[in-house]
């Protein structure tokens, strides 16, 4: 049973080594990404048999003037009160569910400013006994603000309007999963919405202001080693025009589902280094350090990324740990 496992591991590494690094993008980066895959992808909405809240602080690029930081809180849930996955009958497995979820986030650089809240709607089918494809789809608004009393300009004299602009968004994906391996595709900003925002002449602000598809490809597998650890590999890629394709490869060890450790390879950005416990049956904190290996090393002391979950039982039962990925 380990072989299509470590066969789906080498294959992603391998299309991990092929894709160029970059690192230019609009949306916010995340580096716990795998720990909140709802993030990147609205058909992982209502995977897990309970109602999935979390909340995350994130501290980009710390020691530089105006660098990114990011907050967001996001919640998804199947619809009806499904059995725990590692109970659930053939049966169960065997009907499609409804599921719901939200986010809502701010994210800051400098004078600018991106704030969205969204809902998302997935549908989840059974391919097998072991293997289902959920379906899904986020909107919301987005906008996106510029604070004139923060731009510098060569004429100290030069006063600049604030400006905001604010359009609809919307995110597509699908999620292929078992209980030991998961493949997603999944594009955002699918609208491609120019934003009303110009401090730049009109020749150059029609490539400046559009916001761009942006486009994940991700895959996980769970590799039990013995009773008490587990490693789970992982690969994100990502693309945008007209940026190069950036991929991040990632590692997972955890202890008894309530210990874990890990580590991620941001090419050509940045090392990540992660750590999470299961405080409680329904409760989870982690923290992540990323250290730049790009040329904004020198110039400032890293990242931190904090992200604090909670798993709201539907029924007087724990939820089974065995599904934390």
């Amino acid at each position: 049973m380990k072989q299509p496992f470590l066969f789906l591991l080498l294959l992603l590494l391998l299309l991990g080594g092929l894709a160029r690094p970059g690192r230019a993008q609009q949306l916010a980066q995340y580096s716990q990404y795998m720990n909140n895959n709802y993030l990147l992808n609205p058909a992982v909405a209502g995977t897990e048999d309970y109602i999935d809240l979390k909340l995350s602080f994130r501290a980009q690029w710390v020691g530089l003037e105006g660098a990114p930081k990011t907050y967001y809180i996001s919640g998804n849930s199947s619809l009806g009160a499904l059995r725990t996955q590692s109970k659930r009958t053939r049966y169960d497995w065997q009907r499609g569910f409804h599921a719901l979820g939200g986010i809502a986030f701010s994210d800051v650089t400098g004078p600018t400013s991106r704030t969205g809240l969204y809902g998302s709607y997935s549908y989840n089918l059974p391919l097998s006994r072991t293997l289902r494809l959920a379906l899904g789809v986020s909107v919301g608004i987005l906008q996106f603000a510029v604070d004139g009393k923060q731009l510098q300009f060569f004429n100290v004299n030069t006063i600049a309007a604030s400006q905001a602009s604010v359009v609809p968004d919307a995110t597509v994906g699908g999620w292929l999963y078992s209980p030991n391996f998961y493949v997603g595709l999944s594009s955002a900003q699918l609208l491609g919405n120019r934003l009303n925002i110009d401090y730049a002449p009109v020749a150059q602000s029609a490539f400046t202001n559009k916001l761009e598809r942006h486009y994940f490809a991700t895959a996980g597998v769970r590799l039990r080693i013995d009773e008490d650890l587990t490693l789970v590999p992982s690969v994100l890629v990502k693309y945008l025009r007209p940026a190069p394709v950036s991929v991040d490869i990632n590692a997972k060890l955890k202890y008894r589902d309530v210990l874990w450790m890990g580590a991620s390879w941001r090419a050509s950005d940045a090392w990540v280094g992660l750590v999470g416990v299961n405080f409680s049956p329904t409760g989870s904190l982690s923290y992540s350090y990323d250290a730049s290996t790009s040329a904004l090393g020198p110039y400032q002391q890293g990242s931190h990324e904090v992200l604090l979950g909670f798993r709201i039982k539907k029924k007087n039962r724990p939820p089974c740990p065995d599904r934390f990925w």
